[in-house]
């Protein structure tokens, strides 16, 4: 998983896995059948693993207002770390290979509904709590949100300045205000 999120699928080669791995070319056959099928396994185990593990509090019953404040204050100190400087491996693939590769496309959808229905579900809350504005939509927010954190992603795959990330999603979340 964490080869192909730092070096990409196309320029991670089957010698890389082994060397990275330690587990043989016809161990990684067998057990995966390609290197596309490593691919999505390690999709599978980063949305398992680390994507529940950052949502969860958003998908949280009680989850509002504060939830998503606070998951984007984990995406910024996440950020600041060198470990995730590389983004994130869904939004690293969709970009890579989701228009060419069906099994990709799927995998980053299903990211990207989980995600923003976990926005919806807390700016619903919110609104009802009377802690955002009473106009506010909460489907078509929720897809700010999303859109915003995968930009942060790419943005941050790209090395651009995390001071200036910070400031994009401080200025979709001014939103809520």
């Amino acid at each position: 998983m964490r080869l192909f999120w730092q070096k990409g699928y196309h320029d991670t080669s089957m010698r890389d896995l082994v060397a990275h791995t330690g587990v043989s070319h016809a161990g990684l056959y067998s057990a995966f059948g390609s290197k596309h099928g490593l691919l999505t396994a390690a999709l599978d185990r980063y949305q398992k693993d680390m994507f529940t593990e950052a949502i969860e509090a958003l998908e949280s019953p009680e989850a509002s207002l504060p939830a998503v404040r606070e998951h984007f204050e984990r995406l910024f100190r996440l950020g600041r770390t060198p470990e995730f400087r590389d983004g994130c491996l869904a939004c690293n693939c969709a970009v890579e290979l989701a228009s060419e590769d069906e099994a990709v496309a799927a995998r980053v959808q299903g990211y990207l509904e989980r995600l923003t229905g976990a926005f919806r579900g807390a700016l619903e809350r919110a609104k009802a709590r009377g802690e955002v504005s009473a106009d506010l939509d909460p489907a078509a927010t929720a897809d700010l949100l999303a859109a915003t954190q995968m930009s942060m992603a790419i943005l941050m795959r790209s090395r651009w300045d995390v001071a200036r990330i910070e400031g994009l999603a401080r200025a979709a979340l001014a939103q809520l205000s």
